[in-house]
């Protein structure tokens, strides 16, 4: 409570376009803001989209932090094989566990699973044929090097797997990126 942290990443999305891997720069800036205790709010927003949500401490020890983060988003997708669904609407959660190597080193591992509503571009015009349901189940592993005491380096990678919920299994993205984080305590 009562501080808020502020991200800038430089990341790399790969996925499948047309029958090839298409590699795609999306920079990103992030914000928490301490609400509680032991939780906070904030969001992402890139290129491809916006994604608000929280974050919930379940343990927090000197070494580890357990936290489950829900969250909502709207997607402009370029995956562009046999479909044609740009637009995303995804909701979902990622279970966080971090641990302290050092007062400067944090190993971050993560567990994800989302789902999707995944359309046309027609879909803001009300007409939804050719939307799917998605799930996509996802990890990611990142180290941060903390600078100062208010300034992060982090370095992140990871998978997603996303599966149409009628069984057809879709193609693996993933990302890569640094971030670059700052920290500041709220005045009162």
């Amino acid at each position: 409570m009562g501080t808020t942290d502020i991200g800038v990443s430089v990341n790399g999305l790969a996925f499948e376009h047309g029958r090839e891997r298409a590699y795609l720069p999306n920079p990103e800036l992030t914000f928490r803001k301490g609400a509680g205790d032991n939780w906070d709010w904030g969001g992402r927003l890139t290129l491809l989209g916006l994604e608000l949500g929280t974050r919930h401490r379940l343990l927090d020890t000197a070494s580890w932090t357990l936290a489950v983060a829900p969250s909502a988003g709207l997607w402009y997708v370029p995956v562009t094989n046999n479909y044609s669904e740009p637009v995303n609407f995804r909701l979902g959660a990622q279970a966080l566990l971090d641990y302290r190597l050092h007062p400067r080193w944090t190993l971050t591992g993560g567990a994800s699973l989302m789902g999707a509503v995944a359309g046309p571009l027609t879909a803001f015009q009300g007409r939804f044929s050719g939307t799917n349901l998605l799930a996509a189940p996802g990890g990611s592993l990142g180290v941060a090097f903390r600078l100062s005491p208010s300034l992060e380096l982090r370095a992140e990678g990871g998978l997603e797997l996303p599966f149409d919920l009628r069984g057809d299994r879709r193609q693996t993205t993933g990302h890569a990126g640094l971030t670059l984080r700052w920290r500041r305590a709220d005045r009162r």
